[in-house]
């Protein structure tokens, strides 16, 4: 627990974060300032946080997280699917 809250993000740190959740956002069509994606950073802030510091580690433990893993969450129309950046 001690390293939960001593967890320092610098720029390798969050780059992690940011290209995991990109991971995460992209195939869900949502834009960066979408509520759900905001809430997912900061799960994944929190996964990092507790350990999962590494893309395959965090990417893992997003796939066991239950909101992150079955959330359904907006889903784009089959004839207008395009990317929201």
């Amino acid at each position: 627990m001690k390293n939960f809250f001593s967890t320092v993000f610098g720029s390798l740190e969050l780059e992690i974060v940011d290209a995991v959740l990109e991971e995460w956002r992209e195939p869900r069509f949502l834009g960066r300032t979408d509520p759900d994606v905001e809430l997912a950073a900061a799960i994944l802030m929190s996964l990092f946080r507790e350990g999962h510091s590494t893309r395959v580690a965090l990417r893992k433990a997003a796939a066991r997280h239950k909101w992150l893993s079955e959330h359904s969450f907006k889903k784009a129309p089959t004839y207008n699917r395009q990317r929201v950046g």
